[in-house]
């Protein structure tokens, strides 16, 4: 799960995506399970949390990107 939730932040990179866009598109069963993986990417390199609007859903809040070198 945690590849998935990965790679398709990759693809919609540059832009941001909340927790809720990553079940919803990747069919997970719950949002701690999005959330949970997104905190532990942000602390990685080239991926950050930030207050922004979601590219998916357009609704602001948290979200995810992965930064482009």
């Amino acid at each position: 799960m945690a590849d998935k939730i990965k790679g398709l932040i990759t693809v919609i990179a540059p832009e941001p995506i909340c927790d809720a866009c990553i079940v919803e598109r990747l069919g997970l069963s719950a949002l701690h399970q999005a959330s949970h993986r997104t905190r532990e990417l942000a602390r990685s390199r080239g991926f950050e949390r930030c207050q922004d609007a979601c590219g998916t859903c357009g609704k602001s809040g948290s979200a995810i990107r992965h930064r482009l070198a």
